[in-house]
């Protein structure tokens, strides 16, 4: 499968994955130099967990993450810190800086843990 195809956001979002506490949010990321232009992608949190997550923007979101395609599959393949790419301006947020603070310990470690999802084997960057 495609990486960012709605066939890839619809498995990578039924994952499972670690609690982002209490999270109640909705986040947008855009990424840009995909093969197929800018794409962006939307996750809903509910108690903590991903509850929907789709192609396109949703509105009303809490959190915008921006960043390049490079970075993207960088960060899918546990590659990249996104606390350093943030640092480095790589990664951009606006939005709610406690939420963010919310967030990027979790992915912080989750991309550190050295598990690895099974969607990479199956995933064409």
């Amino acid at each position: 499968m495609q990486f960012l195809s709605e066939e890839f956001v619809a498995k990578w979002s039924a994952a499972e994955r670690p609690l982002f506490g209490d999270l109640s949010a909705l986040l947008v990321a855009k990424i840009d130099g995909t093969p197929e232009g800018k794409a962006t992608i939307s996750l809903e949190f509910e108690d903590g967990v991903i509850s929907k997550a789709y192609l396109g923007s949703g509105r009303g979101r809490d959190i915008e993450l921006s960043m390049s395609y490079q970075l993207a599959t960088q960060l899918f393949l546990h590659e990249a810190d996104p606390a350093a790419e943030y640092m480095k301006g790589q990664l951009k947020m606006s939005g709610d800086m406690k939420l963010w603070l919310t967030i990027l310990p979790v992915w912080r470690d989750r991309i550190n843990d050295g598990e690895y999802s099974d969607l990479i084997a199956n995933t064409v960057i």
